[in-house]
């Protein structure tokens, strides 16, 4: 018994061991100006809704299969309620976020379950921030675990009933490390094929 519980806590320190918390994906503010808008708070409905689909967006993905650096990517979210919770700041409601390269495939897509998006006063510290994360997509490693993801506001523009905003963006994840977990792996091989010896 006392053999089996070293196993646990050895297995269970590695498994903590084998993983890192990293940048998942990011890409700075491909926009140049206010002019190229991303992001719309509509005070109307309530609502924040993301997209870019023109050029120079090069989202690079550190915690993706293959490390790439995508040109020319693309992204929109789902319409997403908001609730004012004090002025300014406001409860996102769950929804998703979808990377595409130039060809539209699928690079990755963020669901999420709620954030927080703080409003612009005119001096930046807006953002968009989403909590319990989870990544899908043919280039996600599996065992990949989201944390949470920042788009971060610039170039703001009031209008009266809405405000623009062009934005940055980043990732965060806990990814495996393959190495790691083979090493694990071929440890807890060993030292069963030990026990069954004696």
């Amino acid at each position: 018994m006392k053999s089996f519980g070293l196993v646990v806590l050895a297995f269970a320190s590695a498994s903590a061991f084998a993983q890192n918390s990293i940048t998942f994906a990011t890409f700075a503010d491909p926009s140049g100006n206010g002019n190229n808008p991303m992001f719309t708070h509509d005070r109307n409905a309530n609502t924040l809704v993301g997209d870019w689909s023109q050029q120079g967006l090069t989202l690079i993905g550190p915690g993706l299969i293959g490390q790439p650096t995508i040109t020319n990517a693309t992204f929109s979210t789902t319409t997403l309620a908001l609730t004012e919770v004090v002025p300014g700041i406001f409860s996102v409601g769950a929804g998703s976020v979808i990377f595409r390269d130039d060809s539209n495939n699928e690079i990755f897509t963020i669901s999420f379950s709620g954030g927080t998006y703080v409003e612009g006063a005119g001096a930046g510290a807006s953002e968009f921030r989403g909590q319990n994360v989870d990544y899908t997509g043919p280039l996600v490693p599996a065992g990949t675990d989201g944390n949470q993801f920042n788009f971060s506001f610039a170039n703001q523009v009031n209008s009266q009933t809405s405000t623009t905003y062009t934005a940055s963006f980043t990732s965060s994840a806990v990814v495996p490390e393959p190495a790691s977990m083979i090493a694990l792996g071929a440890g807890l091989a060993a030292f069963a094929a030990r026990r069954r010896r004696k």
